[in-house]
C-alpha cells in the first residue's frame, strides 16, 4: 500500500496557509505509520494575487484548485489538500472528496485599526471607515450593517493582508478566523470584532479542509479514513449543496451556515445579487440528516413573495431592520404599543455588576448615572441589540447574551459573574435572569422605569405582525384578534409565551432578539 513502502505525495499550494494545512495533514498521516511528502503546486489564483481584480471575480472558477486537480489526474500527487471554501462544487472526472476535517472556527474577523474603533457605532467602526476585503459575500453583509463604509479590494496571502491594515492603507480588514488561528499571527495590535452567525453569515463550509483524490483510488479512500470528521462532513456536504443549487458559485455573494441543535440543524443563508445589494437572508430549521432540503431553501428564497409588515416598536431613522425590508419592497409600518415612565431610585455604591434586560433599562439607567459612578464595575447586556444603547452611550460591555434561552444566558453568565450585582428593570418586569441564577446569589433588582400598555384603538392589517416584547403582544391581543391569513412573528421566547397564553396560534420565534433574526423568519416566509 503507497505510503507504507513508498511516500504519498500530498499537493498544495504554496501559500504559509496552505502548507501549515499540507503539513497538519502530513503530521496525521506520519503518526498512523505513513511515509509523506510534500509536492507545492503553484494555482493559477496564486499568479493572479497581484490582478487589479476584487476575488469575487475569480473565486469559485478553480483559480485555487485547477493545477492540483490536473496533477492528481496525472498520477502526479495522490492528495491534494484543499481549503474547502475554495473548492468548486462540480469537479474534474475521476476526481471526488474522500474526507472534511474537523471544522475550525468558522467565522469571520473584523480586525480594525486602533484610531479607526469607535465603540459607540455597530460593529465598531468609526464612520465613513474604509475596510479592506475582496469578497462580494462579506461587502454586502457589511454594508447592510453599516451602509456609510467604503468597502476596498484586498488581495494578497493572510499575513500580507494583515501588513497591510499594519501600514494603514485600510481602517480595517476582514478575515477568516481559521486562517489566522491556523498561523498564530500577532493581532494584538488591533480590535478584533468576531462576526458570527446569524449575525454575519460565513461562506460555505469555511474553516474546512477537503481532502481530495482519485475516484478509484482505494488505498487512498483507506487513507482518507483517518482524515474525516463525520459531524463536520455533514454540516459541510449540507452547505456545499446549498452553493451548489444556488447556481452561483463562489463569486455570488453567498453565506451559509449550518450547525447542530440537539437532534435538528439550524440553517442561515445570506444571498445578495450583488456586492453592493442589500442581501436576502434566512434561518431554517431541519431535520438533523439534511436530506433533501436544499432545492426547497434555494427556492423560498428566490420566490419568497413580498408582503406587508408591522412592527410593536419605534425604530429609528435608517434602521436595520426597516432599511432591509423596504430594499426588497416590502412595506413597513411601526408603532410602539407602550409607554415608559422614569421612577426614581438610588444607586447602590458596593455593585461588582450590572445587568442590562432592556434597551429602556439602559436609558433610564443612564438618564440618572455617570460614569463616575461606575469605575471597576463591569456591564452586562442580556442581547446584542441592548448591548449596541450601551456602546452608543460609550460604554464597554462585558458580557453579552446570545440566543433566545434566557435561562442559557443566565447560565453563561454566572460563569463569569462574581460579586453583587444589579439589575436595573421595570416594575413589572419578570425577573428571568436572576430567576436562573444559582452560583452569584447577590442579586438585587433596581426597579427604574414603569411600563403600561397605551390604548389601541384598530387593528392592524399588515400579512406580517412583529411584537417584541410580551406587553406589545399584551396590549395588542387584549383588543384584537389575529386574522386568519396573518403571520405573528415574536422576538424571542417569553413574548411567544405571553402570545401563546392568549391564544395566538402559529407563532414563530426569532433564533435570537436581534432585527437580523427577525429578517431570517420573515424571508423565510414563501406562502
Amino acid at each position: 500500500m503507497k505510503g507504507k513502502s513508498s511516500p504519498l505525495i500530498i499537493g498544495t499550494r504554496g501559500s504559509e496557509l496552505a502548507l501549515w494545512q499540507a503539513n497538519f495533514t502530513k503530521t496525521v498521516l506520519e503518526s498512523n505509520g505513513y511515509l509523506v511528502e510534500l509536492k507545492i503546486i503553484k494555482t493559477k489564483g496564486d499568479a493572479t494575487q497581484q490582478w487589479n481584480l476584487g476575488f469575487d471575480k475569480i473565486e469559485g472558477k478553480g483559480f485555487f484548485t485547477k493545477e492540483l486537480e490536473d496533477a492528481l489526474l496525472a498520477g502526479e500527487i495522490d492528495l491534494a489538500v484543499h481549503s474547502c471554501k475554495d473548492l468548486p462544487t462540480e469537479f474534474p472526472e475521476g476526481l471526488t472528496i474522500a474526507a472534511y476535517s474537523k471544522r475550525a472556527n468558522p467565522f469571520d474577523i473584523l480586525l480594525i485599526c486602533k484610531d479607526s474603533k469607535d465603540e459607540t457605532k455597530i460593529l465598531k467602526l468609526k464612520s465613513l471607515a474604509k475596510i479592506g476585503t475582496s469578497s462580494a459575500r462579506r461587502k454586502a453583509q457589511l454594508l447592510a450593517l453599516r451602509p456609510d463604509i467604503e468597502v476596498m479590494d484586498l488581495r494578497g496571502n493572510v499575513p500580507t493582508r494583515v501588513n497591510k491594515l499594519k501600514e494603514n492603507e485600510y481602517d480595517a480588514i476582514v478575515l477568516a478566523s481559521a486562517g489566522l488561528e491556523r498561523l498564530n499571527i500577532d493581532l494584538e495590535e488591533f480590535e478584533k470584532v468576531c462576526l458570527k452567525a446569524p449575525m454575519f453569515i460565513p461562506a460555505p463550509a469555511q474553516g474546512v479542509l477537503a481532502f481530495q483524490i482519485r475516484e478509484m483510488d482505494a488505498d487512498m479512500q483507506q487513507v482518507c479514513m483517518l482524515l474525516n470528521d463525520e459531524e463536520s462532513a455533514l454540516l459541510t456536504n449540507i452547505e456545499r449543496r446549498l452553493l451548489h443549487d444556488f447556481e452561483g458559485g463562489c463569486q455570488m455573494p453567498l453565506g451559509v451556515f449550518a450547525e447542530r441543535n440537539n437532534n435538528v440543524l439550524d440553517v442561515w443563508v445570506s444571498q445578495a445579487a450583488s456586492w453592493n445589494s442589500i442581501p436576502k437572508r434566512l434561518h431554517k430549521v431541519i431535520p438533523a440528516d439534511g436530506q433533501n432540503y436544499s432545492a426547497a431553501i434555494v427556492s423560498g428564497l428566490k420566490n419568497n413573495k413580498t408582503k406587508s409588515v408591522f412592527i410593536s416598536s419605534e425604530l429609528k431613522e435608517n434602521d436595520y431592520l426597516k432599511r432591509v425590508l423596504e430594499a426588497h419592497q416590502y412595506p413597513v409600518d411601526n408603532r410602539s404599543f407602550i409607554e415608559f415612565t422614569p421612577i426614581g431610585f438610588d444607586f447602590p455604591t458596593d455593585a461588582d455588576w450590572i445587568f442590562f434586560s432592556s434597551k429602556n433599562g439602559v436609558k433610564f439607567f443612564f438618564e440618572k448615572v455617570n460614569s463616575d459612578k461606575l469605575k471597576n464595575i463591569k456591564l452586562a447586556a442580556i442581547n446584542q441589540g441592548t448591548a449596541q444603547v450601551v456602546f452608543e452611550l460609550g460604554y464597554a460591555v462585558d458580557f453579552i447574551g446570545s440566543g433566545s434561552d434566557l435561562s442559557q444566558i443566565a447560565k453563561d453568565f454566572d460563569e463569569i459573574a462574581y460579586g453583587k450585582i444589579i439589575f436595573p428593570q421595570a416594575k413589572r418586569s419578570m425577573q428571568s435572569i436572576q430567576k436562573n441564577l444559582t452560583k452569584n446569589t447577590d442579586i438585587e433588582t433596581l426597579v427604574i422605569y414603569e411600563n403600561q400598555p397605551v390604548g389601541i384603538t384598530e387593528a392592524r392589517d399588515e400579512a406580517i405582525l412583529v411584537f417584541t416584547s410580551p406587553m406589545s403582544a399584551q396590549a395588542y391581543f387584549s383588543h384584537f384578534e389575529k386574522k386568519a391569513d396573518q403571520i405573528v412573528i415574536s422576538i424571542g421566547n417569553t413574548t411567544s409565551k405571553r402570545l401563546a397564553e392568549l391564544n395566538v396560534d402559529g407563532i414563530i420565534t426569532a433564533f435570537e432578539p436581534t432585527p437580523w433574526a427577525i429578517i431570517d423568519e420573515i424571508f423565510a416566509l414563501t406562502e
